[in-house]
């Protein structure tokens, strides 16, 4: 009988993150991030103060409304209003942030998440206080937008399927995501809608700009005698 050889990874196999695989437990970060998501918005809506709790304390406003706490930069994410968000983001933190911090590890992977949500943080801080907007902004959308981007980066031509219909490149999902939410955002603008509506919208996309260039940092970063060399569970980004 021949030998037992398991699987290879998952990143280094020819058909990479194909949404139908078998589910499992997510690694400690991600799993972290789905528990809390989870139990605050279960929380928010069993009990309407800690509901306006949550609003007041954990979400995004702008610096002019007084409203603003330093620990709300890295708050937002994980407060969640409408339970269609909440399933659309958390299946995103499940399927491509266990890849990424599998692939990674977690020292690098809570970067890779600070650097999402800190760049939408100053995009929205920045265009609420150009407009004058005093709509909070919340949601884990910038670290999903983030996500996208650094799988469509590192890995552009595999095979992926999209909502269990299609199958496509990683790239065109990427293209196709980004393309809807721009839509999305354009008909908001030009439909006379208020700038609360449209403004979190753009500040989620600079989650994709924090990814871009953390990845292009990672990629393009000189060489360092004094830096020691990195773990063997942490991967270089090529």
């Amino acid at each position: 009988m021949p030998a037992y050889r398991p699987p290879p990874p998952w990143h280094t196999g020819r058909s990479l993150i194909r949404l139908a695989m078998p589910l499992q437990l997510p690694p400690p970060v991600t799993r972290a991030l789905l528990i809390a998501c989870s139990v605050l918005m279960f929380l928010g809506f069993a009990a309407r103060p800690l509901l306006n709790l949550e609003a007041l304390w954990l979400s995004l406003f702008g610096l002019r409304g007084g409203e603003f706490w330093p620990w709300q930069v890295v708050t937002y994410p994980l407060v969640h209003f409408d339970g269609f968000a909440w399933f659309f983001n958390m299946m995103n933190l499940y399927f491509f942030g266990s890849r990424l911090e599998e692939l990674w590890g977690r020292r690098r992977y809570i970067q890779f998440l600070l650097a999402c949500t800190v760049t939408a943080a100053i995009v929205f801080l920045l265009l609420a206080l150009l407009v004058g907007s005093a709509a909070p902004m919340w949601g884990l959308y910038s670290v999903a937008f983030g996500m996208l981007v650094a799988f469509g980066m590192l890995f552009p031509h595999q095979p992926v399927m999209f909502y269990f219909v299609a199958e496509m490149k990683m790239r065109t999902l990427v293209w196709i995501v980004f393309g809807m939410a721009i839509i999305m955002m354009a008909g908001q603008v030009f439909s006379g809608a208020g700038a609360g509506f449209w403004i979190g919208q753009v500040a989620q996309l600079g989650g994709a700009l924090g990814a871009w260039l953390i990845l292009m940092y990672w990629r393009w970063r000189p060489p360092s005698f004094k830096r020691k060399k990195p773990p063997s569970h942490i991967r270089r980004v090529h």
